[in-house]
C-alpha cells in the first residue's frame, strides 16, 4: 500500500522522531515471517530468554536468509523513497520477541555516534524500521516513546544514561525507573504487518507483555542518508559482516543496501550517551 501523506509522514519523523505505515507487509510475507520467526524463538534456550528477560529475544536476521528479503523488502523501500530516503543503507537487525507475561522493555535510545556534531542536528543519522508480525497493544508489549527526545533532553537521558546492561536486561531490579511508565510517554498501537519507523535517538521502551502469547517485531536499521554522513561515521557504519544463514541468493539481495567506505578517516568512537549540546 502506498504510503499516505508521506510529507506529513517526514515532519513527524524529524519533529516527533516516528511515523507509521500502516500495511507494508503482503499476507504471504507476513505469513512466511511468522512461521520463521516462531521456529527461531522455539528452539531458543531458556538461558538465553534469561539473559534477554526486559528485552525479549534477540535473535540476529543474519540466521536465516528470509531475512535478506525483508532488508530489500520492495514495499518498505518505497515507503521509505516517498519520505525522500532514496539510497539507505542498512546495519543490522533482530528479532525481537516478548515471552509471555514478560517484563516492560527498559527506557533507552540506541544511537551509539553522539560524538559526531551531526547527533545534535534534526536530521536522522540512523532509523529503526519497526515490523510487527502481531496485533499489538499496550495489554501485549506495544512501544511506547517520548516525542521529541531525539532532539531533546529529557530527565530519562540522566536517568538511564547507558541503559544497554546486563543488570536492565535481566530486570535485576524491577523498581528501576528505566522499567516505569512516565506520563507524557505515547503508545504505538499497531496491526500485524504495520512498519513503525524511528529516529534511532528517539527514547523509547515497550510495555509488558500481559497476554498469554508472544508478542514479536522485527527491528532493522538503516542509514538514511549515508552518503550525507561524516567520513568517522561512514567509517564507524562500513565493516565487513558475515551473516552465516544468508545463502549467495541473500547476500546478493541485499548488496545495494550494503554500507562502503574507501576512505582513510578514523571512525567516530562508540557512544550512546549524548553530551550536554543536547538541551
Amino acid at each position: 500500500m502506498p504510503l499516505q501523506n508521506p510529507k506529513g509522514k517526514f515532519e513527524q519523523l524529524i519533529t516527533d522522531g516516528f511515523c507509521l505505515a500502516e500495511n507494508v507487509l503482503d499476507p504471504d510475507m507476513l505469513s512466511r515471517l511468522q512461521q520463521t520467526t516462531n521456529q527461531l524463538l522455539d528452539a531458543q534456550s531458556d538461558e538465553k530468554y534469561d539473559e534477554q528477560r526486559s528485552t525479549g529475544s534477540m535473535v540476529d536476521v543474519g540466521s536465516h536468509p528470509i531475512f535478506a528479503e525483508l532488508v530489500a523488502y520492495p514495499p518498505a523501500r518505497t515507503v521509505l523513497e516517498a519520505l525522500g530516503f532514496l539510497r539507505p543503507k542498512w546495519m543490522s537487525g533482530y528479532v525481537i520477541s516478548k515471552p509471555p507475561e514478560s517484563p516492560a522493555l527498559f527506557w533507552h535510545q540506541d544511537w551509539w555516534g553522539w560524538n559526531d556534531p551531526s547527533s545534535y542536528t534534526p536530521l536522522p543519522q540512523q532509523l529503526f524500521l519497526m515490523y510487527y508480525l502481531v496485533d499489538t497493544t499496550p495489554r501485549n508489549g506495544c512501544l511506547r516513546l517520548l516525542r521529541g527526545s531525539h532532539l531533546n533532553r529529557h530527565r530519562m537521558h540522566d536517568e538511564v544514561p547507558n541503559a544497554h546492561t546486563d543488570e536492565l536486561r535481566r530486570v535485576t531490579d524491577p523498581d528501576h525507573p528505566a522499567y516505569q511508565s512516565i506520563p507524557e510517554e505515547v503508545n504505538v498501537p499497531v496491526k500485524a504487518g504495520d512498519l513503525v519507523i524511528g529516529d534511532s535517538r528517539l527514547l523509547h521502551s515497550a510495555h509488558a507483555n500481559k497476554s498469554d502469547l508472544r508478542r514479536t517485531v522485527i527491528t532493522l536499521w538503516y542509514f538514511p542518508y549515508f552518503d550525507l554522513l561524516s567520513a568517522g561515521l561512514r567509517a564507524a557504519i562500513a565493516r565487513p559482516r558475515e551473516f552465516d544463514g544468508w545463502d549467495k541468493e541473500a547476500k546478493a539481495r541485499t548488496a545495494d543496501f550494503i554500507p562502503i567506505y574507501e576512505g582513510t578517516a578514523e571512525p567516530v568512537a562508540w557512544n550512546r550517551e549524548p553530551s550536554a549540546a543536547l538541551q
